[in-house]
């Protein structure tokens, strides 16, 4: 065999990652803790770690002084770009151990949502880590109550912010590696948004009101209503290439509905533009208590169709982010 018919014959044996990279650390592996603070991380992570190390941005605060005196002074100044700093440096130290061959590296932070461990799993991708070693082990509440976690968590969790935490950790499901990769990244978000513009249909009042005088009794006690758009596109705007402007009319037909432990949504066909969503939809009401946000909409997982389907209508809007 010649050397490129070798070369061809080597390379299609090369096992590859979900980033398409070649798996070049086979035995090496990143281990993501996820959980409820006062759960049992650290002490998950002490059965774990072997011959490999821990990074945790709860560390690195407690190292550099008084944790509580940190947090508080934060919140009294309204500047949180100490925290920012902290996960930075949490995740620079956790990239420097994965470039040294430690194995494992394990994350022990919260990482309740998808997008807080994306840097790190990415690097650790990027550096030839295959998929089946990027691990996820998710505490979650242990079977503890709120109220438990919260005198059992060693930094001072109030109740309140863990039970939005329990409600956010419920409504995103479950960490997988796939979730992680497409998630937003977190730390680059509000930079990215300068300059990006957010368009969408906005229901008309006729339209609002008959959706929600069809499903709007299925939206749970306590939650806050919103029936207000599909969204188009969030960052490109319209663009060049739509083939409608904004002020126009179009028409929508809700054709399911779904709900998670966070937002209530119906989900929608598009007769006259395209939104880039997935999963085109309109939401309805979140669990804003618990810490539930519109955008969550994009995580519901099970739908029931809506019968008859229900005839919408609104108006292409178009802002700036």
């Amino acid at each position: 065999m010649d050397n490129s018919k070798l070369i061809k014959a080597l390379n299609e044996n090369v096992d590859t990652n979900i980033l398409n990279v070649n798996v070049s650390r086979p035995n090496q592996e990143l281990i993501v803790l996820r959980g409820i603070p006062g759960a049992g991380k650290s002490t998950k992570t002490k059965t774990l770690i072997g011959n490999g190390i821990s990074h945790s941005t709860d560390d690195l605060i407690e190292k550099a002084g008084d944790y509580n005196e940190f947090f508080a002074t934060m919140i009294a100044t309204k500047n949180f770009s100490p925290l920012s700093k902290m996960h930075a440096q949490n995740v620079m130290n956790a990239i420097t151990s994965m470039k040294s061959g430690i194995s494992p590296v394990i994350i022990d932070n919260t990482n309740i949502k998808m997008n807080e461990p994306k840097q790190i799993v990415m690097s650790a991708l990027k550096m030839g880590f295959s998929d089946d070693n990027i691990k996820f082990i998710d505490i979650g509440t242990a079977g503890l109550e709120a109220e438990v976690l919260a005198k059992r968590n060693t930094h001072g969790v109030p109740l309140e912010k863990i039970k939005q935490m329990i409600a956010s950790h419920t409504g995103q499901g479950e960490m997988t590696l796939k979730k992680v990769v497409n998630s937003k990244d977190i730390y680059n978000e509000n930079a990215s948004n300068k300059n990006k513009k957010f368009a969408s249909v906005v229901l008309d009042d006729t339209s609002r009101d008959k959706l929600l005088k069809a499903v709007g009794h299925h939206l749970p006690l306590g939650w806050d209503v919103i029936a207000h758009h599909m969204t188009i596109n969030f960052g490109k705007g319209l663009g060049n290439a739509r083939s409608l402007l904004k002020g126009d009319k179009v028409r929508l037909e809700a054709v399911s509905r779904g709900i998670s432990d966070m937002a209530f949504a119906v989900g929608v066909n598009s007769l006259d533009i395209k939104s880039d969503n997935e999963k085109p939809h309109i939401t309805i009401g979140v669990n804003k208590i618990g810490g539930g946000k519109p955008v969550m909409s994009n995580d519901i997982e099970k739908w029931v169709k809506l019968e008859p389907h229900i005839n919408l209508t609104g108006v292409v809007t178009e802002q700036s982010l």
